[in-house]
C-alpha cells in the first residue's frame, strides 16, 4: 500500500499547494456564499449552539439562507476556531459591498470589476490577524478535506480498475485539478465535507459488490450515510444508492442461500443503513421540524433565495451548468477558450466509452453502471433542487465529481488502449496538461479579476503617452493616460496614471464616459462606473504619493446612434455629493476631465430621396452635397443636408446656411458646426454620410438659400464645383432651385 500510495503521493501535494494558492489569491469572501458559511461557523463558535432564521443574529453574521443547511461541518470548524483559539471580531471592517459590482444583465458586457466587496491589499495581506486568520485557517483546513475526495478518488479507481492503474491516475487528476474543484477547496463551505464523505461511501459500496455484505461494512456504510446527511441535504443521496446495492449484493446470493436468509438479510442491512443515520441525524431534524415546521428547513431558506418564476428545463441552462462545473467565480465566467480544453477531455472521455464498451468484461461493465447510477442520482437531485430556486451551478453536481472522472478517464484508455506507446504517453502528459490549466487559472486568471493595479513609489517611475497636469478636489491628481482604439471593432484600451497627493477617506466612484461633443448637449454614448482598480483598489486605500497605473479594455455595445464623434472623459463622483472639480494647469476645467474626442462607427442615415441634387456637386474634390431641402415650418424652415466624404480633411469646417434677398443681401443665416458639433469634419473619413439639418427664420419671397463650407478662422471657403462648372462665391444654392 505505501509502494502504491507513492504514486498519487506528488498529486496530492499539487493539489494541496494549488489549494493553498487559490485561496491566498481569492480576496476574503469572494469564494462562493463565502460570506455565508463562515458566519455560520462564526456564530457557532461563539454562542455554542446553531443559527435560527429570523432573529437580529442574522444580521450581525450574515450567516443568510446557510442556517438552513446541516451542521456537521460548521460543528468541526467551529470546534477547530475555539481550540486555535481564533477570534473574528472585526469581522464589519470586512463587510462592505462594492456598490459598483459587475454582476446581473449588465454583467456580459463588461470586463471587471467583480469583486463582490471592498478590499484593501494593505489590511488584507499577510501576517493575518482577527478575521483574516480566522478565515484563511478555515480555508487551509477546508482543502485539506478535500484532500480525501483526491485520495478517495485514486483508491476507487484502483479498486475498480486494478489491472490499469494509469485510469487511477488520471481520474484523481481530473478531480485534483479541476479548477472549480480548487476554487470550491479553497473556501469555507460544506460542499468541503459532504464531497469526500461521499467519494468514500461510494468506495465503500463498490466494496459491499465485490466482497458481499457484513455487519462490520453496514455499519459504516451507515455512518457514513449519516455524517454525508449532516454535511448536505445531497449527501442523502447516498442512502438510496446502498438500498440499491445491498439488494443486488443479496439477489446475488439466492444460489447459496434460501428466499428467507435473503429476506432476513436484506431487511436487517436495509435496517443498518437506515437507523443508523436516523440515529445520528435525526435531532437535527426534530429541531428544524420543532423551529420552522420544516425537518429539513428548506422553507426558511427558499423564503430567502427566491423560487423559480416559472418552470424551466435542464438542457436550457446545460451550458452554464457545464462551464461552472470546470470554473466559476461567484460573479462572473471566463473566457470562452478557457472551456474548450475540458469540452475536449468530456467529449474524448464520453465518445471512448462508448467506443470501447464491448471491450469491457463484465465486472468492468458492471462498474460503469455503478459509477453512472451515481451520476445520475446525483444530477436528478440537482434538476429537482434547480426547478424549485434557480441553482445552476456546477459544483452541486460535485458529490459525483469522482465518478465523473472516473468515467472521463476510463473512456481516455481505451481510446489510447491499442498502443503501449501512446498509452504510455497520454496519462502522463495528460495530467501535466491539466496542472498547467489549473496553474494557470490560479496565476492568471484569478489575479485578473481580483488583484489591485500595478503601483508605483512616484511619478518619476510612469511614462504616459498623454501628460496631462490635472487635479480632481484636493487630494487626488491624474498624471495622464495611455489611449488606444480599434473604432471599427467598438474597441476601446485607456490606462489612467492615477496618484494621492494626501490621505483620501472617501471611496469615489471613477466614471468613464463616452458623451456627445455638443455644447449643451449631455447624451450619453456610454458610461463605465467604477471604483478604480476594476473595482479591487477604492481610493481610500491609495496611499499618499503612490501611482496607480490603472487599464481598462472595453468592446461596447452598438447603438442607435449614426457615425460621429464622442468626447472620453473622466468623472470622479461621490454618489452622495456629486463630482469632484477638475483642475488643468491650476485653471478650472468644471467637474469633467476632456481626454480625446472619438470617431465611432454607427448606422448610415437615411437621406430623404426627394431631396437628391440632379446634378454632382463637389466641395473642394473632398466633400460631395448629395442632398438638399428647405421646408418651412411654423418656427421657421428647417434645412436638410446630407455630405458625402470623398477625401480626408484635415481641419474642422463649418457649414453656413445663409438666406438672402431678391436683391442678394443676407438677411438671415444658420450656420454651425455639421450635426450642431457632433461630427466636426476633420473625423470624417471616405465614405461616410453626414445628415446635418439647420435652421432658419421665415422664408421670403423672392429670396433664395445657399449653403458651403468655411474655416472658422479665417472664413476661407471650400470651393465648389457642378459638374464643369464653377459655382460663385462657393455658395450652393438649394432654395428655390436646386442644382
Amino acid at each position: 500500500m505505501r509502494r502504491s500510495f507513492s504514486k498519487v503521493l506528488p498529486l496530492l501535494l499539487a493539489f494541496v499547494g494549488l489549494g493553498l494558492l487559490y485561496g491566498i489569491l481569492v480576496p476574503p469572501f469572494e469564494n462562493l456564499d463565502e460570506i455565508e458559511h463562515f458566519g455560520v461557523v462564526r456564530y457557532v463558535a461563539e454562542n455554542g449552539r446553531l443559527p435560527v432564521h429570523g432573529t437580529p443574529d442574522a444580521e450581525i453574521y450574515h450567516y443568510r439562507q446557510e442556517a438552513s443547511q446541516p451542521p456537521l461541518y460548521y460543528l468541526i470548524s467551529a470546534g477547530l476556531v475555539r481550540l486555535l483559539g481564533l477570534q473574528a471580531q472585526d469581522m464589519e471592517t470586512y463587510i462592505r459591498f462594492n456598490p459598483r459590482v459587475a454582476c446581473g444583465p449588465n454583467a456580459p458586457f463588461l470586463y471587471d470589476n467583480r469583486a463582490i466587496f471592498y478590499h484593501n491589499p494593505h489590511r488584507e495581506r499577510f501576517p493575518w490577524q482577527g478575521t483574516l486568520l480566522m478565515l484563511h485557517v478555515l480555508r487551509i483546513g477546508s482543502t485539506l478535506l478535500q484532500a480525501l475526495t483526491v485520495l478517495g478518488t485514486w483508491t476507487l479507481a484502483r479498486r475498480i480498475f486494478s489491472a490499469h492503474p494509469g485510469i487511477a491516475l488520471l481520474a484523481a487528476a481530473i478531480v485534483a485539478l479541476n479548477p472549480q474543484f480548487l476554487f470550491v477547496a479553497s473556501g469555507v463551505n460544506n460542499d468541503n465535507l459532504v464531497t469526500p464523505l461521499a467519494t468514500w461511501g461510494l468506495y465503500l459500496l463498490f466494496c459491499v459488490l465485490q466482497k458481499g455484505l457484513s455487519a462490520r461494512r453496514t455499519l459504516a456504510l451507515g455512518l457514513l450515510i449519516g455524517l454525508a446527511g449532516l454535511s448536505k441535504l445531497s449527501g442523502w443521496l447516498l442512502l438510496p444508492l446502498s438500498l440499491l446495492v445491498i439488494l443486488i449484493v443479496v439477489h446475488r446470493s439466492r444460489r447459496t442461500a434460501g428466499l428467507r436468509a435473503q429476506v432476513v438479510s436484506l431487511i436487517g442491512h436495509w435496517s443498518i443503513v437506515l437507523l443508523v443515520p436516523v440515529l445520528l441525524s435525526g435531532w437535527w431534524f426534530w429541531r428544524n421540524w420543532r423551529l420552522y415546521g420544516d425537518p429539513t428547513a428548506l422553507a426558511p431558506m427558499l423564503e430567502l433565495v427566491g423560487l423559480r418564476g416559472s418552470p424551466i428545463y435542464p438542457w436550457n441552462e446545460a451550458g452554464l451548468v457545464f462551464r461552472s462545473f470546470w470554473g466559476q467565480i461567484p460573479c462572473s465566467f471566463y473566457p470562452a477558450g478557457f472551456y474548450v480544453p475540458y469540452l475536449l477531455l468530456t467529449a474524448f472521455g464520453t465518445a471512448g466509452l462508448f467506443w470501447g464498451w464491448r471491450r469491457l468484461r463484465s465486472p468492468e461493465r458492471w462498474a460503469v453502471g455503478y459509477l453512472a447510477a451515481w451520476f445520475l442520482l446525483v444530477l436528478v437531485g440537482w434538476i429537482r433542487w434547480n426547478m424549485v430556486t434557480p441553482a445552476p451551478g456546477g459544483r452541486l453536481l460535485f458529490p459525483a465529481l469522482p465518478a465523473v472522472a472516473l468515467l472521463l478517464a476510463l473512456g481516455i484508455h481505451m481510446l489510447v488502449t491499442r498502443s503501449s506507446v501512446i498509452q504510455s504517453l497520454a496519462i502522463p502528459s495528460l495530467v501535466v496538461l491539466l496542472f498547467s490549466l489549473a496553474l494557470w487559472t490560479g496565476t492568471g486568471l484569478l489575479p485578473a479579476f481580483y488583484a489591485p493595479p500595478p503601483r508605483y513609489a512616484d511619478a518619476s517611475m510612469v511614462r504616459p503617452q498623454h501628460p496631462i497636469p490635472a487635479n480632481f478636489g484636493d487630494a487626488i491628481r491624474l498624471l495622464g493616460y495611455d489611449l488606444s482604439t480599434r473604432p471599427e471593432k467598438y474597441f476601446l484600451d485607456v490606462t489612467l496614471y492615477w496618484q494621492a497627493t494626501a490621505p483620501i477617506t472617501d471611496d469615489y466612484v471613477m466614471a468613464l464616459q463616452l458623451v456627445s461633443p455638443v455644447p449643451g448637449d449631455d447624451t450619453l454614448r456610454w458610461t463605465y462606473d467604477s471604483w478604480p482598480g476594476h473595482g479591487n483598489y477604492p481610493t481610500s486605500a491609495w496611499l499618499p504619493g503612490e501611482v496607480i497605473r490603472d487599464r481598462y479594455r472595453f468592446r461596447l455595445r452598438a447603438a442607435d446612434f449614426p457615425t460621429q464623434a464622442w468626447d472620453l472623459q473622466v468623472v470622479l463622483y461621490r454618489p452622495e455629493s456629486g463630482r469632484l472639480p477638475v483642475f488643468v494647469d491650476g485653471v478650472s476645467a468644471g467637474n469633467r476631465l476632456l481626454l480625446e474626442r472619438l470617431r465611432l462607427p454607427g448606422a448610415t442615415p437615411t437621406c430623404p430621396e426627394s431631396e437628391r441634387l440632379a446634378a454632382e456637386v463637389r466641395l473642394g474634390e473632398r466633400v460631395a452635397l448629395t442632398h438638399a431641402g428647405v421646408a418651412a415650418d411654423g418656427e421657421g424652415a428647417q434645412v436638410t443636408l446630407c455630405w458625402q466624404s470623398l477625401a480626408p480633411l484635415t481641419e474642422d469646417y463649418h457649414v453656413f446656411v445663409h438666406l438672402y434677398d431678391a436683391a442678394g443681401a443676407l438677411i438671415a443665416a444658420g450656420d454651425g458646426p455639421p450635426m450642431g458639433g457632433a461630427f466636426p469634419s476633420s473625423l470624417w473619413q471616405p465614405g461616410d454620410m453626414i445628415l446635418d439639418i439647420h435652421r432658419l427664420p421665415a422664408l421670403i419671397e423672392g429670396g433664395r438659400v445657399a449653403v458651403g463650407l468655411y474655416r472658422l478662422e479665417d472664413g476661407v471657403r471650400l470651393p465648389v464645383t457642378s459638374g464643369s462648372r464653377t459655382v460663385p462665391d462657393a455658395a450652393i444654392p438649394i432654395w428655390p432651385e436646386r442644382p
